[in-house]
């Protein structure tokens, strides 16, 4: 209940500040839509103000707003991928609200118009020499129907979600096979997501507020310091700029999980301002495999989301601000089993309690050039569970912040120099955290961008220091050629860094019935990384086609990995006394078609993923030989509706040999897929004279109704011992637990 008041008046206070009048004078305003040739609007097309940098990106029905605009003359840029860039020079008078709207004329060879935060400064996906994937908040939804982050990111090429428990039902996010714990996973640029969040708190990202996803597969330490070593992703928040008055959004599934999202964006001269809230409820408990243990966990989320931004007298961006808090009750074990029952000795349930706090702030000082950006972080996590008689009680709290200078030394020559900092506390009730870990984290690092030509290169090079381990070093280099405008390669190489903390990530240490060992003191992960990718643009007429293929190699010294072999009753921690590596390729194709009104994108990759040690090669469990997923996009026009289809192929899995051994379970998981329909219907036009929007949607997840059956081992006899200790374990995870799901609901926008 405290929590449920401090939550209340958070709310009341972020939402009074969003209301403070902001003393300014009168700013213009600039407003419009943008579509295509044939008159269809353009999301996620950039419209960019060039003497304030201020700009937005086109919501789903291709609207744009920005506000704060003094008085003057400016050139406008609107840019969108597979189309010609539009410029204007637009005269603004003093209080005016001028409407601008855009048709934009194909042009299949700007594939690359998005604007992106790969390299720490703004720049275009094309112009990048890190390679960058740009996911925006259409294509993450297609086919589904959620309100949990974790369940769209696995849609994303290359990266899949492990399920690591069949009974509480906690995930992370893996990339090009490489395990979860080694993604960051980044809030606005900031890694506020500790190790801790990885078990729960990134279901707490509500897609209601996320704009686009960023993906940079392979090393990143150099910018982004310890866990970055199999990649990032980056969750860019929504402009408040660029949402609707209002909006308003519900769903129900079959399963009978219920979830409404409202928000609003309220504005006051130089202040604009985004508040959201997404609540979700499932509380059925069903057994279709017939193990004894609900399908699904139930649960009870509030997600609360604001964020504010304050322009200069000049309109251009000054700071901005964001508070988050997210609250889950999460219960998983038999269809009897209640939070009443919490650590009970005759029924084994799980039951995971929840609580989260995320202050974000920036700002850039240097004014309209934003060469400095100053941001930091504050956050608060708390879990509180119950893993049958196992109490886990943990809390994490991170403060971070961080200063970074852009500096264009001379034409061809782009600096980037910048320090950061990051406290840790870390603390739960596990033999392994006798007091609370504190760890210091102070960096600086440096990179440069040099171009002449069709050749842009980048070195840069991050010195950290740990306590316990001293200043740890993190290379790379990246390169960049463009022979022509349609073909672009990229290569990186670099170096990565991780402190482990096992209790946080990986949950069979909690779950089940097993002891957690430790053979000696666990050293640092390193890694070493090497990319390299090509893309190409086929013209094919009006129907641009885009072949990217990418090519991956990482090699972890002091890997650590669990060992569940060893026995039955123990979980065995220790430094490999060897290398793992993970190595691959993938493939991937996205066409627009512009004759008919159809898009698709798929790809595939290919992995091998392997520890070596004293000569014994094997398979990393739990890792898919290779993956695939294809989404294609149709719009009926004429009646106002859209239909959406995502697949996802995912290849065998190599599974620990001990449920192998001792019950007789498949050593290697079968290939199989999952499909997805969403079909959208819209009624009003936000655009239209009532200025309101609403659309009706129906999608069908998992359509095959395909299932693994039960992930549980030995779930009849939960408690039970005999001669090799507790064989119950909840972690036989490798494909859909849950079959075939019907959702319907209905989205209102207010303009």
């Amino acid at each position: 209940m405290a929590f449920r008041r401090r939550t209340f008046l958070l709310s009341l206070v972020f939402l009074g500040l969003a209301g403070v009048s902001l003393t300014a004078q009168a700013q213009a305003v600039l407003h419009g839509r943008v579509t295509d040739d044939t008159g269809a609007p353009l999301p996620n097309a950039n419209v960019y103000v060039h003497e304030t940098a201020q700009g937005a990106a086109t919501d789903e029905d291709g609207r744009y707003r920005l506000a704060s605009l003094p008085a003057g003359t400016y050139t406008v840029a609107v840019s969108a991928i597979g189309f010609q860039t539009v410029d204007k020079r637009l005269a603004l008078e003093k209080g005016e609200t001028r409407t601008w709207n855009v048709s934009m004329t194909t042009d299949v060879m700007r594939q690359e118009e998005v604007v992106v935060t790969g390299t720490m400064r703004e720049t275009h996906v094309k112009e990048s020499p890190v390679k960058v994937d740009v996911v925006g908040s259409e294509r993450l939804q297609k086919g589904k129907t959620s309100s949990n982050f974790m369940d769209l990111i696995g849609s994303v090429g290359g990266l899949t979600t492990q399920l690591n428990c069949g009974v509480c039902g906690t995930n992370a996010i893996r990339v090009n096979g490489v395990e979860g714990a080694n993604t960051a996973v980044l809030v606005d640029g900031m890694p506020i997501m500790g190790p801790l969040a990885s078990v729960y708190g990134l279901n707490g990202i509500s897609p209601s507020i996320i704009d686009q996803v960023e993906v940079i597969k392979g090393p990143q330490s150099t910018l982004y310091g310890t866990q970055a070593l199999g990649g990032v992703v980056n969750v860019l928040t929504k402009n408040p700029a660029n949402t609707p008055t209002f909006s308003a959004d519900a769903y129900a599934k079959s399963t009978r999980e219920g979830s409404v999202t409202l928000a609003a964006s309220p504005q006051k001269g130089r202040f604009e301002g985004f508040v959201s809230g997404t609540a979700v409820r499932m509380e059925n408990a069903f057994d279709d495999n017939g193990d004894g243990f609900s399908d699904a966990p139930r649960q009870s989320r509030l997600s609360l989301f604001g964020k504010g931004t304050l322009s200069g007298k000049d309109g251009e961006p000054r700071a901005s601000a964001g508070l988050k808090l997210y609250g889950e009750n999460r219960t998983g074990g038999p269809p009897n089993f209640t939070d009443d029952l919490r650590g009970s000795d005759e029924i084994y349930g799980e039951s995971i309690y929840t609580r989260r706090a995320e202050l974000m702030a920036e700002a850039w000082p240097s004014g309209v050039d934003r060469r400095l950006r100053l941001s930091g972080a504050l956050t608060y996590h708390d879990q509180d569970s119950y893993y049958g008689t196992e109490h886990y009680v943990g809390t994490q709290k991170i403060a971070f912040g961080q200063a970074t200078w852009s500096q264009e030394v001379a034409e061809p020559l782009q600096v980037l120099t910048g320090v950061s900092t990051r406290y840790d506390v870390y603390n739960d009730n596990t033999p392994a955290t006798t007091t609370a870990e504190r760890r210091f984290i102070p960096g600086v690092f440096g990179q440069g961008e040099y171009t002449v030509g069709a050749l842009t290169m980048l070195g840069g090079l991050r010195f950290d220091h740990h306590g316990e381990h001293g200043i740890v070093t993190a290379p790379r280099v990246s390169a960049k050629y463009s022979p022509t405008e349609a073909t672009t390669m990229r290569t990186s190489a670099g170096t990565g860094f991780r402190v482990v903390n096992v209790f946080t990530e990986d949950h069979a240490a909690l779950t089940g019935s097993r002891e957690v060992v430790f053979e000696d003191d666990l050293a640092p992960e390193r890694s070493r990384s090497v990319t390299a990718s090509v893309e190409h643009i086929f013209p094919l007429g009006a129907a641009p086609l885009t072949l990217s293929i990418d090519g991956f190699y990482t090699r972890f010294s002091n890997k650590i990995i669990p060992n569940y072999d060893r026995s039955p009753n123990l979980i065995v921690y220790k430094n490999l006394d060897g290398f793992s590596v993970t190595r691959g390729f993938s493939v991937a194709l996205n066409q627009n078609f512009t004759a008919v009104p159809l898009a698709y994108n798929t790809s595939v990759t290919v992995t091998d993923v392997y520890t070596q040690e004293r000569g014994d090669r094997r398979s990393v469990t739990y890792a898919p030989d290779f993956t695939g997923s294809v989404g294609a996009t149709y719009a009926f026009r004429s009646i106002g509706t859209e239909v959406e289809y995502a697949g996802r192929l995912t290849g065998p899995k190599r599974m620990p040999d001990y449920y192998v051994e001792r019950f007789g379970r498949d050593r290697w998981s079968p290939t199989h897929t999952t499909h997805d329909l969403k079909v959208t219907t819209e009624f009003l036009d936000v655009n239209g004279p009532t200025g309101m929007g609403v659309e009706a949607y129906v999608s069908v997840e998992n359509l095959l109704d395909y299932t693994q059956g039960s992930p549980l081992v030995d779930a009849s006899a939960p408690f039970d011992r005999d001669d090799n200790g507790k064989p119950f374990d909840t972690i036989y995870t490798w494909g859909p637990i849950v079959g075939r799901t019907v959702s319907v609901g209905m989205r209102v926008n207010v303009r």
